[in-house]
């Protein structure tokens, strides 16, 4: 918990490069649930709490704010996540960037579509799509339309290769 003002500061910074916030405590609230989801490593709300420094006095304040914001239909995602996604993949530049496609059911009857750049190992997700749709399988004509949107915004310097991941090989 003593190095989460620092962590705090420093994704606030990241989150205030572009103007598009509506409201500053937006922001700040989104910064702290973030030290929250980084520290404790679940996406439990309550598990959030005992990273946050806060004039709250119960947890369930905080856990309230958070859900709050959650449910904020204000904040759209596009203009927020857009920007810091766009500058992040400029600056991987130059280089052959792979782009998966990845599917997840949820209650089994919705599926969501991520198409994400992959750096580092890791998947960072540029665009995303919640159908319904009763399995994981999904056609071309069905995410051809992410493909497109994925490429539109981001200005790739790069060659850009596409692997879906249940093409990849698991490694025990």
């Amino acid at each position: 918990m003593e190095n989460t003002p620092y962590l705090y500061e420093t994704l606030l910074r990241v989150l205030g490069q572009h103007s598009n916030w509506l409201d500053l405590r937006h922001r700040k609230t989104l910064a702290w649930m973030m030290v929250g989801l980084i520290c404790s490593k679940t996406v439990s709300l309550g598990a959030w709490t005992p990273f946050v420094v806060s004039q709250a006095q119960y947890a369930q304040s905080l856990v309230r704010r958070f859900s709050r914001w959650l449910d904020n239909n204000r904040i759209t995602v596009e203009p927020l996540y857009g920007p810091l996604i766009e500058k992040a993949v400029v600056g991987w530049g130059g280089k052959r960037m792979y782009v998966a496609l990845d599917t997840s059911m949820l209650w089994n009857t919705y599926c969501l579509i991520r198409l994400s750049v992959i750096y580092r190992g890791r998947a960072v997700p540029l665009v995303w799509r919640v159908i319904e749709h009763g399995s994981a399988a999904v056609s071309f004509e069905t995410y051809q339309d992410l493909l497109n949107e994925a490429k539109r915004p981001y200005r790739w310097r790069g060659r850009w290769s596409f692997w879906p991941i249940a093409a990849l090989p698991i490694r025990s």
